[in-house]
C-alpha cells in the first residue's frame, strides 16, 4: 500500500514539477513517508553485548536458584492419576448416552 502511495506520489510530484509547482498534500505526504522508514545509516556498527562471564555466571546461579524453587513447589508436582484412558473413554460414553436418552422423547 505504501509502495503505491509513494508511486503515485512521486508520478504526481513529476508532473507538477513539469508545471512548475508541487501540491501541499504531496509535500505533507512525502515527508510522512520518510519518516515512516528508518534511516540504515543509523544503524550502530559496534555492539553493547554483555560478554563478562562472571555476569553470565552470576546469572545463570540465579536462573538455577529460581528453576530449584519452581520444583521444589509443590504445586510443580503432576497431578495423581486416578483413572485409565479406558475407564475415562467409558465414562464418557456413559455420560454420552446419558445425555441421548434425557433428549429423547
Amino acid at each position: 500500500m505504501r509502495a503505491a502511495i509513494l508511486v503515485a506520489a512521486s508520478l504526481m510530484a513529476a508532473g507538477c514539477a513539469s508545471a512548475g509547482e508541487t501540491p501541499d498534500w504531496l509535500a505533507e505526504r512525502s515527508a510522512t513517508a520518510d519518516e515512516a522508514y528508518p534511516d540504515l545509516h543509523a544503524v550502530p556498527r559496534t555492539h553493547d553485548a554483555n560478554v563478562d562471564q562472571a555476569h553470565w555466571a552470576a546469572v545463570e546461579a540465579e536462573m538455577l536458584a529460581v528453576g530449584q524453587a519452581v520444583r521444589a513447589n509443590p504445586r510443580a508436582a503432576p497431578a495423581a492419576q486416578t483413572e485409565t484412558p479406558t475407564e475415562f473413554l467409558e465414562e464418557a460414553q456413559r455420560d454420552l448416552e446419558e445425555t441421548r436418552q434425557s433428549h429423547t422423547p
